[in-house]
């Protein structure tokens, strides 16, 4: 069984996780499980943060759905790609293109935050 920790913080209604070790078969149930949890605290947007060695084709899945389900409940998705792994395998798929992508977490939170206030100008912060 593959490594991996998930780490969350709250920045003030955006929710960071990052994700660190190897994403695979083995746990990647267990990582979209805790991004699912996070969905539904109906934050004003989540970054993932990939930290990890290893990023498997259920990883990519899982990125891709979480995109998915967040769209459909108005939240934010956002991710961080520094690692050679993750952003390869998201280059190579082209779902780079599809994703909110950022190289860095500040980023990422204050694009889902500007992006919250014009969507949800109720939420502003």
């Amino acid at each position: 069984m593959s490594h991996l920790s998930i780490e969350t913080v709250d920045h003030d209604g955006v929710v960071v996780m990052a994700l660190n070790g190897d994403v695979d078969i083995t746990n990647v149930d267990r990582a979209r499980a805790a991004i699912q949890d996070q969905m539904n605290t109906h934050p004003i947007g989540i970054v993932l943060y990939l930290a990890v060695g290893f990023f498997a084709s259920t990883g990519l899945a899982m990125l891709g759905e979480a995109n998915q389900r967040a769209r459909q409940a108005g939240i934010g998705f956002a991710v961080v790609a520094t690692g050679r792994a993750s952003l390869r395998s998201l280059t190579v798929t082209g779902l780079g293109q599809v994703l909110m992508l950022h190289e860095t977490v500040p980023h990422a939170v204050e694009a889902l935050r500007q992006a919250s206030a014009v969507a949800r100008p109720d939420l502003a912060l």
